[in-house]
C-alpha cells in the first residue's frame, strides 16, 4: 500500500497522520479538510487506505466511512472520541471500517494500520481471483456457444465438437477461446 487519503479538519491531526503514514512508507498522501473534498479525492486519487478523523465539520464521519468501505476498494480507519467509541464501532465495524478511539497511541495506530494493510492485500488477491474466474467463465461460455454451432452446422455430437475445439487449439498452440471465437465468427452467429 502506498496511497493514502487523510480526511480531517484539524491541522494538528492532519500533520500527525501525514507524518505517521510517511514513516510507514506511504509515498502518495492526499489531504482533505471536508467530506466533499474527500469524496472528490476518492474518485480522482483511488487510495489504498483512508484515514478519517471524526468529526469533520458537522458530520461524525460514520456514514462517510461506511460509504467508502462498501463502495470503494480501500481500507478505512475512523478515529472517534473515546466517549463515542463503543457506539460508533458497533455501527460501522460490521461494514469493514476499523474504528480507533482518540487519543490514540502510536502502537495501536501501527497495529490497526498493519491489520488494514493485511486486509487490503487479501482483498486485492480476492479481486484478482474473481477477475481470473470471470475470464475463465467467459471462455467457457464462448466455447459452449462454438460447440453448439458445430453441433448444428456440422452435425457433430457435443463430444466431437469439444474434441474438435480442443485439438485445433492444441495443434495451433492457441487458447480454446480463440478457436471458439473464430468458429463463431466464421459462421457469423
Amino acid at each position: 500500500m502506498e496511497r493514502a487519503l487523510i480526511i480531517t479538519d484539524a491541522p494538528k491531526a492532519m500533520r500527525f497522520f501525514q507524518d505517521f503514514l510517511k514513516s510507514y512508507g506511504y509515498q502518495k498522501i492526499r489531504l482533505c479538510a471536508t467530506v466533499e473534498d474527500g469524496k472528490q479525492a476518492m474518485s480522482d486519487f483511488s487510495p489504498d487506505i483512508c484515514i478519517i478523523n471524526g468529526p469533520i465539520g458537522t458530520e461524525s464521519g460514520e456514514d462517510f466511512s461506511v460509504e467508502l468501505a462498501s463502495d470503494m476498494n480501500c481500507q478505512v480507519i475512523l478515529f472517534v472520541k473515546e466517549d463515542y467509541y463503543d457506539d460508533v464501532s458497533d455501527n460501522v465495524e460490521k461494514e469493514g471500517v476499523l474504528v480507533l478511539p482518540k487519543p490514540v497511541s502510536r502502537s495501536l495506530f501501527a497495529r490497526a494500520l498493519g491489520f488494514a494493510e493485511a486486509a487490503d492485500g487479501r482483498m486485492k488477491k480476492a479481486c484478482q481471483e474473481i477477475k481470473r474466474l470471470e475470464r475463465k467463465l467467459e471462455e467457457v461460455r464462448i466455447v459452449n456457444r462454438a460447440k453448439s454451432i458445430l453441433m448444428n452446422e456440422k452435425n457433430m455430437s457435443e463430444a466431437e465438437a469439444h474434441r474438435y475445439i480442443e485439438k485445433t487449439a492444441m495443434d495451433r498452440r492457441v487458447p480454446r477461446g480463440q478457436v471458439a471465437e473464430e468458429i463463431i465468427e466464421f459462421y457469423q452467429v
